[in-house]
Parts: structure tokens; C-alpha cells; sequence
């Protein structure tokens, strides 16, 4: 009977007469008058029948909606050539204004969607659309909220599911990220070597000072057995003695020896 049936839950319908709407049925037993008013077909009548296939067509779906749209070609700000896969959620929480607040609801939101998609992609690089893919999604939902505010929706998101494009600009990104790959790793051999020589170097310093402080212990205890003078003479002959070792250590046939070796090993006062 066409004045009584039950809407089911999550969906509502619409009662019109005459051909003005004047009430919403929500989930449950609905009455019409017979032959005055009669439940609104919107697939026939707004355009919905090629994106709803329950009931006869007075059904409206109130629970969340995905929509894919898949294979949409854009131009990025580089030039570049993709074709992006968009998937939208939304609901409808005025059934009123989604029907009778816009023409075709499905195609004009979707038509809202790709067209603020386009201008957000062709405002970035490919790069910045890959890297920025969340901001960018963020900002398409706040770019068309209003305008569904106005036919009673509300877009809960819109995702930017895949991006594809020429094997050619495939292959090129490939090799940039080879090429920063590259330079990454000589960077961080740079500065492995970098830091290996400051360790050395302060190893160095530091085998140094240790050297110093020996010596300098060395001495006051020598000076301490033999006098201050003795300990510098005995400092001077060891230095000669090292350079004679360091001459006879050299290549060759003759082996140098100080003319006055008794005096070099002197060391009293």
C-alpha cells in the first residue's frame, strides 16, 4: 500500500503533496493520505538512482556514506600528471535540504569535491603532495564544508587513497631519493671521520699532558737526589744521547759516538 509502510532503521523518507514536501518519516511505521500525499521517489525524481539501490527509491539513507572516486587525473604545481583515488565519507543530516537544497545531490557533492581537490593539488609539487597527503586532506574537508552545511550534509573526511603516475616520473623520483640516499651516507662518513680525528687529536692532547706531568714529577724527584743543576745536566745528556741513537738508527755505514762521553755522563756537581 502506497499511504503506509515501515522505513527501516538508519534510513528516513520524505512525504510530499502536491508536490511540496511536508514531513520527514524517520525509521519505524509511516502513514500518507491516499491519493494526496504519497512518499517522494528521489531516485527518480532528484537523480540519486545511479548511486542508491535499496527499496523503491523513497528510501534515504542517514547512516555514514562512503563514496570512491577513482582514477581522477590532475596536474600538480611542477607540471606533473597523476591520477589520484579520492574517497569521501559523509552523512546526511538534514534529508529536507539534501533533496530539495540542491540538484543531484551525489554529483554536485562530488563535482564540490574533486573541484577543491584539483586546486589544493595544483597549488603543491609532487613532492609536497606525497609528504603534505594528511594536511591536504584536512583541507579539502574544510574547503567544501560550508557548501554541504547548505544542502544539510556533513563530510567527515576525504582521503587521498593512491596516488599513480608515468613509469617516467617513477623512474626519476627513483633516482632522487638514490641521489639523497648518496649523499646522506657520505655525509654521515664525513662525519664519522670528522669526529674519529677529534678523538684522536684529544687523545693526543690528553697523552701529552700525561707525559708532561710525568716528566715534570721526574724532575723535581731528580733534582731532589742530585740539585737542580745536576738534574738539568742529566736532562741535557740524555737529549744528546737520544740524538746520537736517532743518528746511528738512520741507514748506512758509519755509527756516530760522542767525543766526550765522560763529560756527557758527568753529572755531579
Amino acid at each position: 500500500m502506497d499511504f503506509i509502510r515501515t522505513i527501516p532503521q538508519g534510513h528516513e523518507a520524505i512525504v510530499v503533496m502536491f508536490g511540496k514536501p511536508v514531513k520527514k518519516c524517520r525509521s519505524g511505521l509511516a502513514f500518507c493520505i491516499p491519493y494526496i500525499q504519497k512518499f517522494f521517489n528521489v531516485d527518480d525524481e532528484r537523480g540519486w538512482r545511479e548511486t542508491r539501490k535499496d527499496g523503491d527509491g523513497t528510501l534515504i539513507e542517514v547512516t555514514e556514506q562512503i563514496t570512491d572516486l577513482k582514477e581522477v587525473p590532475f596536474i600538480t604545481k611542477d607540471g606533473v600528471k597523476i591520477d589520484v583515488d579520492v574517497v569521501s565519507h559523509w552523512r546526511i543530516n538534514d534529508v529536507m535540504k539534501a533533496v530539495f537544497a540542491v540538484d543531484k545531490l551525489h554529483k554536485s557533492l562530488n563535482e564540490k569535491i574533486l573541484t577543491e581537490v584539483r586546486i589544493l593539488v595544483g597549488e603543491r609539487t609532487l613532492q609536497q603532495l606525497l609528504s603534505d597527503r594528511a594536511k591536504l586532506s584536512q583541507g579539502i574537508v574544510l574547503k567544501v564544508a560550508g557548501e554541504a552545511a547548505k544542502w544539510g550534509i556533513t563530510v567527515t573526511s576525504v582521503d587521498i587513497q593512491t596516488i599513480e603516475m608515468d613509469e617516467s616520473v617513477k623512474a626519476a623520483m627513483l633516482q632522487e631519493i638514490e641521489a639523497e640516499r648518496k649523499a646522506r651516507a657520505i655525509k654521515h662518513e664525513t662525519q664519522g671521520k670528522a669526529e674519529a680525528l677529534q678523538m684522536e687529536a684529544e687523545a693526543q692532547r690528553k697523552a701529552l699532558m700525561i707525559k708532561a706531568e710525568a716528566q715534570k714529577a721526574y724532575i723535581a724527584e731528580l733534582a731532589s737526589v742530585v740539585g737542580s743543576k745536576g738534574a738539568l745536566k742529566v736532562l741535557l745528556s740524555q737529549q744528546a744521547l737520544d740524538g746520537y741513537k736517532a743518528i746511528n738508527e738512520t741507514e748506512g755505514t758509519k755509527v756516530y759516538l760522542p767525543n766526550n762521553m765522560t763529560g756527557v755522563l758527568n753529572i755531579k756537581n
